[in-house]
């Protein structure tokens, strides 16, 4: 596998509980990130690198995802969308974070079945959006994409990855990680190079119908975009 522009600083943002999602700053994710490049190649495995990226991948999915909702959402769930974000930079403990991030992972997906479900409403939604709106919903649809084709990426090595987990779990040692929360996170990887077409293709074709310009990333090492509060 080639190797992968990714941003360390996210994975300082995952609770060691084992939930992935960094919640904790989601309004400057991209903005405060390092970037590093670490090869991740099915000849020379390096698992401590491997998720790193994921977990960083993992974030900016998650991060964008709900970005994306909360422009989609009727007002009451945009509302409860920012109340939950805004409540993981007050909380500190770990299993209320955890409780909440399920939350919010939850009406995201809740969010975003219902505009594919219905587009005629979707589109007319996006119209109706005014320009800092359409600026962070292209933000929001760029970040969506760039980890997107990251886990692609990162999920042609996943089998690997999980092989060597079952041949030799201590090698987890150098990651901090539970073989639980590893093998989580490599199903999490997969899942998101399976569903890539949402923000690849899906949606940019309910924002052109909109009449909203995009250009889809082609890439994995495009400069992700900041992600303001709104």
């Amino acid at each position: 596998m080639k190797k992968i522009a990714i941003v360390l600083a996210a994975a300082a943002s995952i609770s060691a509980s084992g939930v992935y999602a960094g919640f904790g700053s989601l309004s400057n994710l991209s903005s405060s990130l390092s970037e590093s490049v670490t090869g991740v190649s099915s000849s020379n495995m390096d698992l401590n690198g491997f998720f790193t990226q994921a977990k960083a991948t993992n974030a900016m999915f998650i991060q964008s995802r709900t970005a994306l909702a909360s422009l989609l959402a009727s007002k009451q769930d945009s509302d409860e969308l920012k109340a939950k974000q805004k409540s993981l930079k007050t909380t500190s403990d770990l299993k209320e974070k955890e409780a909440i991030q399920k939350q919010i992972v939850a009406l995201s997906d809740s969010v975003l079945e219902a505009s594919q479900k219905d587009e005629e409403a979707t589109v007319a939604k996006l119209s109706a959006l005014n320009a800092e709106q359409k600026k962070h919903l292209l933000n929001s649809a760029t970040n969506f994409a760039i980890a997107s084709l990251t886990a692609r990426e990162l999920a042609v090595g996943a089998k690997k990855v999980s092989t060597s987990l079952i041949a030799n779990p201590s090698s987890l040692t150098n990651t901090g990680m539970s073989l639980v929360d590893a093998k989580g996170m490599v199903g999490d990887i997969t899942g998101i190079a399976k569903n890539s077409t949402m923000a690849l293709v899906e949606y940019p074709k309910l924002f052109k119908k909109a009449g909203i310009e995009f250009k889809v990333p082609t890439s994995s090492s495009e400069k992700p975009k900041t992600l303001s509060d709104i």
